[in-house]
C-alpha cells in the first residue's frame, strides 16, 4: 500500500495551475509548439489553447512567447516567469510526495 498527493494551485477556490497545465507546459518547452504539445498529449489545439489563456489570466502573469508560422515556420517558448513557476511546482510537488510517503509509512508501522 502507498499513499498519493496532487498538489495544484488555487486562486480564491478556483484551480489555476495543476498536473495539467504543468505537462501542457513541459511538453509545448520541449516541442517548440502548442499544436504539436497538443497532438503529442490528445488534445485539440483549442483545448491546449483554452487552458493556457485560463492559466495566464487566473495567475496574472504571461506564460508564453510566440511567433506566429510563416516561411520559417512559427515557434513559441516559455517565458521565465513560467519556467519559475515550473521549478516551483516541480520542488514543491517533489516535497509534499516526499514527505507523505514518509508519514504514511512511518504511521503505517505506527510510529506516527
Amino acid at each position: 500500500m502507498n499513499v498519493q498527493v496532487k498538489v495544484w494551485f488555487e486562486e480564491e477556490g478556483r484551480p489555476v495551475f495543476g498536473e495539467g497545465r504543468y505537462t501542457l507546459l513541459k511538453t509545448i518547452e520541449r516541442e517548440g509548439s502548442i499544436s504539436k504539445a497538443a497532438k503529442k498529449l490528445n488534445m485539440s489545439f483549442k483545448s491546449a489553447w483554452v487552458h493556457l489563456g485560463r492559466a495566464e489570466e487566473n495567475l496574472g502573469i504571461k506564460l508564453l512567447e510566440r511567433s506566429r508560422g510563416g516561411a520559417g515556420g512559427g515557434y513559441t517558448v516559455l517565458t521565465d516567469r513560467a519556467k519559475d513557476l515550473l521549478r516551483m511546482y516541480e520542488q514543491l510537488n517533489e516535497e509534499v510526495k516526499e514527505y507523505s510517503e514518509k508519514k504514511f509509512t512511518a504511521l503505517v508501522r505506527n510510529e506516527g
